[in-house]
This record gives C-alpha cells, structure tokens and sequence, in this order.
C-alpha cells in the first residue's frame, strides 16, 4: 500500500505542477466571475430601468376602481387625461412608460404601450396587469383584492415526504442536474488524461524501469489514484468557486434566490463520482497498456464513453419519468448510473433500495475491472510498438 501511495503522489505532483494544470483550473472560475459580473450589471441596469412611475390614458375610465399598488413597490401608476400630457411626461422622464387603454378595455383588454429609449421588462407589463385586474375583482378590501392579483405559490411534495418543491424554487431542480453534467464532463477528461499518460510512458519506456521495483496492480493503481486525485481538485475548486459566487449572486439577482442544493445529493455526488472514476480509470488504464498510440486507444475507449453518455441521449425521458421503468434500469446499470442517479435525485425521491443497490453494483464493477486490468496490464505494458489481441488478453487471463 505504501508504494501505490508513493506512486500516487508522485502522479499527483508531477500534473498539478504543470502550467496547463493551472489553465484547466482557472478557466472555469474565470467563466463563472465573468457571467456573475455581466449578468449582475445587466440585472442592476435592468432593474433600475424597470423601477419608477407608469402612465396610462384611461379615456372610458375603466380603471377607476383599481387598487393602486404600495408607495414603496418597484411601479406606481399615474393617469393622464390625454395622450400628450402622458407623452410630455415620458420626454420628460418624469415616467419610464405609458399605456394608452383602447376604447372597452374592461372587455378586450387592448391597449398600446409606449416607452422612450429602453424598453421595460416584464416585470413592468405584469405590474400593470396586476393593477389593471384588480379593477375587474369585485370586492371592497384592498389588501385581499391585491393578494387575489398576487396569484399562488404551489409547494409539490413527494409521496414519502423527503422532497419539497416549490415554484419560486425551480433553480434548486437545475442544479443538480448541471452538477452532474460537470462531473461526467470531468470524469471523461480525467478518464483520457490517464489513457494518454499510460501510452506515453509505455512508448518511452517509462515502464519497463518503474515495474522493476512494483507490481503491475501497485503501479496500476497508484496511477489511478493520482490521476483521480487531480480530477478530484479540479471539481473541489470549481465547486468552491460556484459556491461562493451562488452566495455572492443570491443576494443581488432575484431568480437566485432561494436556491439551494440538498446535503444528501452532495454526498451521493461525492460518492458516484469516485467510484465512476475508478471504474474508467481501470478501464483506460487496461485499454492504454494494450494499445500503440493514443488514436487506438480514443477508439477502443469510444463504446465505453457512449455506453455512459446513454443517459443524454434518454434525458427528456428521465425528466418527465424519474421513476420509471427505463430510469430505474440506467440508474442500476454500472456505465450509466451516476449520470441518471444524479439526475433523478435532482427531480424526485429516489427509493433507497435503488441507491443502495446502485452504489454495490457500482463497487462490484469498480474491483472486477480493477483486476481485469490489472491482468491486461501485466500482459500489455512491455509491449513496445505491438498492439495486444482480443484472443491473446483472453487466453493469458487466469481466474
């Protein structure tokens, strides 16, 4: 054990030292600051333009009876008796906007809507929707007539109740799912940054000095777990970096607020992570000790990558069905149950027998292929420029 820790860190030292290290980590982090800080300035400027006093021309005076919104909301509403009166003020900037209301609008609900230079969100148009509502709503208490406009904030619950949602908080459902893109994008990069390495060091003979003094399992592994190890940080940065620009963002753009992401699916996604890395890690460890170059090697690895990327190609299925039939078979099956396990957790409640039995199958499949790499790796390293055959792996292999 004291070797395949050596030979770990060695790998480990040896790859985060490089510049493109570096470059890989920061990358990410860049593009996250970047998006906070654009989407920050848009939000602000979106804001500030969208806040202030709304015209209307009321000809029929249909909204006479309407309940004026509170002094300190984001849109107050002011009437005009003509159309230039309203537009004076607008040239003005006196008001950001103003509606002029189509005769028998009580019925029809047209009205044309005018504004200066930059046109006000939606935040605006539903205001005014609300306020003009509210003339329709037959009722003599204002408070109840404005929680009657303000509509229903629906809270789903799950059958076992484990999960809530709630319709202000659907980003809490999207980012599970955009984590568990992250760590299959990682694990696949990972994955080909170990098959790359395996293949230079058998081409420049590497090997054959190093398997003097270890055995193929021990430099096999140690590889494995260095190379994981820096997969490992990458996403511990990247997770830190968007955890602390989500803290940094909730407070400043309304759409973010609220989200949240559930303790148990961390700890699932730490757990999945590892055990599909090891899984691909022996699987591109045994493909690199058999082949001549890399490009034979991205071909052999391709059916393996695919097998796992099954649950994309089913995700509007998963979405619309977490727990059914197809769902339930992607999350026990090995290659793709990370992916699909994640992203039904982000949806529903996953029964436990299911996780449970996922994670075993998950461990059982992690040691096979430790030990049938293991064996294609004592049989394939030594071979300087000779690929390994199908036949040759099987009839060598001794259980």
């Amino acid at each position: 054990m004291k070797k395949v820790i050596q030979i770990a860190l060695h790998e480990y030292k040896q790859r985060v030292a490089r510049k493109s290290f570096i470059v890989v980590l920061l990358m990410p982090l860049i593009f996250i600051a970047v998006i906070i800080v654009v989407g920050f300035i848009s939000a602000s400027a979106t804001i500030n333009s969208d806040r202030g006093v709304v015209g209307y021309v009321d000809p029929a005076n249909a909204l006479a009876t309407a309940v004026p919104p509170p002094a300190d909301a984001d849109n107050t509403f002011q009437r005009f008796d003509s159309v230039e009166a309203a537009r004076a003020a607008l040239e003005n900037e006196a008001i950001i906007a103003y509606y002029v209301l189509a005769p028998g609008f009580d019925t029809t609900g047209k009205a044309d809507f005018f504004y200066w230079k930059n046109e006000p969100g939606n935040s605006v148009k539903r205001a005014f929707d609300r306020f003009a509502k509210s003339a329709l709503v037959d009722g003599e208490n204002p408070e109840i007539t404005r929680r009657l406009l303000e509509g229903t904030n629906f809270a789903f619950e799950t059958p076992d109740q484990s999960r809530t949602f709630s319709d202000n908080n659907v980003i809490s459902i999207i980012l599970p799912i955009v984590i568990a893109i992250l760590f299959i994008i990682a694990l696949f990069g990972g994955a080909q940054y170990l098959l790359q390495a395996v293949v230079d060091e058998k081409e420049n003979r590497t090997i054959e000095i190093v398997v003097t003094s270890v055995t193929p399992m021990q430099l096999m592994s140690g590889k494995i777990l260095g190379l994981a190890a820096v997969s490992w940080t990458q996403i511990g940065v990247w997770l830190l970096g968007g955890a602390v620009a989500l803290q940094f963002a909730q407070s400043r753009i309304e759409f973010l607020q609220g989200a949240s992401i559930d303790a148990g699916f961390i700890v699932l996604a730490v757990v999945l992570s590892v055990l599909q890395y090891l899984m691909f890690g022996a699987i591109m460890a045994g493909i690199g000790s058999i082949v001549v170059d890399v490009k034979q090697g991205q071909s052999l690895s391709t059916p393996f990558t695919m097998a796992a990327m099954i649950p994309m190609f089913f995700f509007a299925v998963i979405l619309f069905d977490p727990n059914g039939i197809l769902a339930v078979i992607l999350s026990l099956f090995p290659l793709t149950a990370p992916l699909t396990l994640l992203v039904r957790y982000g949806m529903t409640s996953v029964p436990l027998w299911q996780i449970v039995a996922s994670i075993v199958l998950l461990t059982l499949t992690v040691i096979g292929a430790f030990w049938l790499a293991a064996r294609i790796f004592r049989i394939g390293m030594l071979r300087f420029g000779q690929r390994v055959n199908i036949s040759e792996i099987a009839a060598n292999i001794k259980f």
